[in-house]
């Protein structure tokens, strides 16, 4: 995906979640480089979104957070944040930075994925 597709997909899934009350997130699986994430209202319920990240690089994140959807949730991680993490991990050119906020953690902790492309469906 272009840089600019990122984008939409991320602009699109926190014109999402701004509509809902909050969002709970759960890794729910990592296989063969897909990385499937859920988001719901109720963990224990059924989900209301699946977010899904393929030709993953690397993740640095917690398995399980809560979002404050009042704010904005998802960004994709640039200019020279981007340089430091990509040097940080070692990051393969054309791979995508890409930070949830995770609510009760420090503003710069989030849950960061190096990833190629991204997916996103209301379930």
């Amino acid at each position: 995906m272009t840089h600019q597709q990122i984008k939409t997909v991320i602009d699109e899934i926190n014109k999402y979640l701004n509509k809902q009350l909050w969002m709970d997130f759960e890794i729910i699986e990592y296989s063969k480089y897909v990385l499937r994430i859920i988001g719901s209202l109720d963990i224990s319920a059924m989900p209301n979104i699946e977010i899904t990240f393929k030709d993953v690089f690397f993740a640095s994140a917690v398995f399980e957070w809560q979002t404050d959807t009042s704010q904005q949730v998802l960004f994709l991680i640039e200019g020279s944040e981007a340089r430091e993490l990509n040097m940080k991990f070692r990051v393969e050119q054309g791979y995508h930075l890409i930070r949830f906020k995770a609510e009760d953690y420090p503003d710069n902790f989030g849950c960061i994925f190096g990833v190629k492309e991204i997916l996103f469906k209301k379930l």
